[in-house]
């Protein structure tokens, strides 16, 4: 009897428990471990740009290791935007969970903010100024002229050069140095 009502509270914990990670990141239809690399939820992208940046994020994850995606939603929902990414990156799973090398461009263009949120195992590489600096220089002139996928494919080709620099798995070096000594050369 003892052991039934010990393993009945244990039960009752552990619902809790779940039932309070839940709540704390919030779950909007458009946070799933399915879909593309690409999802452009508040719709500002055309379907050939968006096939064209999958393609994009798809070599440069193979080459380089880092997996990256590009998020638009048409709300942050009353969250910071820094919350929001986190949320999404982290209910999508982005990245080698082994590495935390997930790196996510998000667009919010109602609130009118956009973010890179990068994994903890990136940080050291793509530190908190090096993405400001691509937001500020590449993406957000092309944003104030509304030019959404403009201002994405500039972001995109700065976060991709980073990566090419700094690959996440190790037989990525090669290519990367072998590239530099051929410009020596």
């Amino acid at each position: 009897m003892k052991l039934a009502a010990i393993l009945i509270a244990a039960f009752s914990l552990a619902a809790c428990t779940a039932q309070e990670e839940k709540s704390e990141s919030p779950a909007f239809p458009y946070f799933s471990k399915d879909g593309g690399r690409v999802r452009d939820n508040a719709d500002l992208l055309s379907d050939a740009f968006e096939a064209e940046l999958t393609a994009r994020l798809d070599a440069a994850q193979e080459r380089y290791g880092q997996q990256m995606a590009v998020v638009t939603v048409p709300s942050l929902h009353g969250y910071s935007i820094e919350d929001f990414s986190l949320f999404y990156a982290n209910a999508w799973g982005l990245g080698n969970a082994a590495r935390n090398d997930g790196i996510m461009l998000l667009v919010a263009p109602n609130e009118r903010k956009v973010r890179i949120e990068i994994g903890l195992g990136l940080e050291a590489t793509f530190p908190d100024d090096f993405c400001q600096q691509v937001l500020d220089k590449r993406m957000l002139p092309a944003l104030a002229k509304g030019e959404y996928e403009q201002a994405v494919s500039d972001g995109t080709d700065a976060l991709i050069e980073r990566m090419r620099a700094y690959p996440s798995i190790p037989a990525n070096d090669n290519e990367a140095r072998s590239t530099h000594l051929e410009d020596a050369a």
